[in-house]
């Protein structure tokens, strides 16, 4: 059905021209109103950007020793960089501050309670919204909230070591109540079933990769109008949060859209579809 037919091809050739869908940035209390505005919104996003994760302070340290970034993709091939990285004990902080926003604007008293959460198959980005949102976790939620793992809530791993994707086996077995049905099937299709071909896949020119980067923005949002889920929270990493603002939607206020998320910053958007 629906959920099938949106994870297509990541391309942005050969889609319809079509007018992207407003979103208009909105703080928590505006955000909380707009849940019962359904006339000037069709969805309320809940947008956030994993912390800090062990790859981030490698590279930190890597640039420290080896003079500055020339030396970032020679970090990358270090054989103990960080694969599919966890959070750091600071990064845990920084979600453990925004648990406290989550717990005081998100929940059933103002209407503002999620109904979705939406995750990358990376783990930082996983346990990063099982620590923002600790009364919504899969197992636990008396509301049954559905968690979803969406393949194109991610960039391209390109050869980043820190953008492999961990097998399907250990990422249940890590995250349980976490759904990976939509992962794996993208895996099936487009990789035979194996994340080794998928994360070992050539790496392409950057302007390539970007390109890809938002046909799988738009081939999310598609994904998402057609959920019937009004209050949805995305937990992803900057480049894709920047491609889905700045290229995948009209973003109100448009220099804000353009604008790289910071480690554990969470934004809300009314979404009106065109």
């Amino acid at each position: 059905g629906g959920l099938e037919a949106s994870l297509g091809p990541a391309t942005a050739s050969g889609l319809e021209p079509r007018l992207p869908p407003r979103a208009t940035e909105l703080d928590l209390i505006q955000a909380a109103d707009a849940v019962h505005d359904r006339e000037s919104f069709d969805k309320i996003l809940i947008l956030m950007r994993h912390g800090e994760a062990r790859h981030n302070v490698f590279e930190r340290e890597w640039a420290t020793h080896h003079h500055g970034k020339a030396a970032m993709e020679e970090a990358n091939g270090e054989e103990d960089y960080p694969v599919d990285p966890m959070l750091t004990g600071k990064g845990c902080g920084q979600m453990l501050a925004l648990s406290r926003q989550t717990a005081t604007y998100l929940h059933k008293q103002t209407s503002l309670q999620p109904q979705l959460i939406v995750v990358s198959p990376l783990r930082r980005a996983i346990q990063s919204a099982l620590i923002a949102f600790p009364t919504q976790t899969p197992m636990t939620c008396l509301a049954n909230t559905p968690w979803i793992c969406h393949p194109h809530v991610m960039e391209s791993a390109n050869g980043n070591k820190s953008e492999f994707v961990s097998d399907g086996a250990v990422l249940r077995d890590m995250f349980p109540g976490v759904e990976f049905g939509l992962l794996d099937r993208w895996v099936e299709r487009e990789f035979a079933g194996s994340v080794e071909k998928m994360n070992g896949k050539e790496k392409v020119p950057l302007f390539e990769n970007k390109i890809d980067l938002m046909g799988r923005t738009e081939e999310f949002l598609a994904w998402l109008k057609n959920r019937d889920e009004r209050v949805v929270v995305v937990s992803s990493h900057a480049t894709w949060l920047q491609s889905l603002c700045a290229f995948s939607v009209q973003y109100q206020p448009q220099e804000r859209g353009m604008e790289m998320f910071k480690k554990g910053e969470l934004r809300s958007l009314g979404i009106k579809f065109g």
